[in-house]
């Protein structure tokens, strides 16, 4: 009996799957139509594989941790100055309200040190479950920002040419 193939088996054939993986979407809408108040409801601009998609968002950095040889370090996040050398990678499982003893070595107040917490998560977890987020329906992904940032949240990105280097899968390598 033939064993079904799945969404990694066929990416690593150089096969296609359902599953579109989003970096940029933009779709650029005639700027000869009219003002919205007058375009009915049903004119839209959404291009056509993305009307029916299921889109699933994804925050890297929070999703899954698939490589740690990449996890990110002290020197990678903003506000190193401030930033205990005690700073490791937080464990998935971890009570959320629980700190961490480099937290402890911050100051009594949980917020000033959760937003410079790391959990190490990268494209190669996203790649390790692609099927889980198949079976769960998902046929489109909308990452967070993958470029280059000292910020968790990758928005205020500081090079738009490479992904950034804790996200995988070479840190000292990919970075020029």
């Amino acid at each position: 009996m033939k064993r079904a193939m799945s969404c990694r088996d066929t990416l690593r054939q150089g096969g296609k799957v359902g599953l579109f993986l989003v970096v940029v979407c933009a779709s650029a809408c005639d700027s000869s139509e009219p003002d919205i108040e007058e375009v009915p409801l049903t004119n839209h601009c959404t291009p056509d594989w993305a009307r029916d998609a299921v889109f699933y968002q994804i925050f890297p950095e929070r999703f899954r941790n698939g490589d740690p040889d990449n996890d990110p370090i002290r020197a990678s996040i903003d506000h190193v100055d401030q930033t205990p050398e005690t700073l490791q990678v937080m464990p998935w499982t971890d009570d959320w309200y629980a700190r961490a003893d480099w937290e402890h070595d911050m100051g009594d107040d949980f917020y000033e040190s959760v937003f410079r917490r790391r959990y190490g998560g990268d494209l190669q977890g996203v790649l390790d479950k692609l099927d889980y987020l198949q079976d769960l329906g998902i046929t489109a992904v909308y990452f967070n920002p993958l470029f280059h940032a000292r910020s968790l949240h990758k928005y205020d990105g500081t090079s738009f040419h490479h992904i950034d280097p804790y996200f995988g899968p070479d840190p000292a390598g990919d970075w020029p």
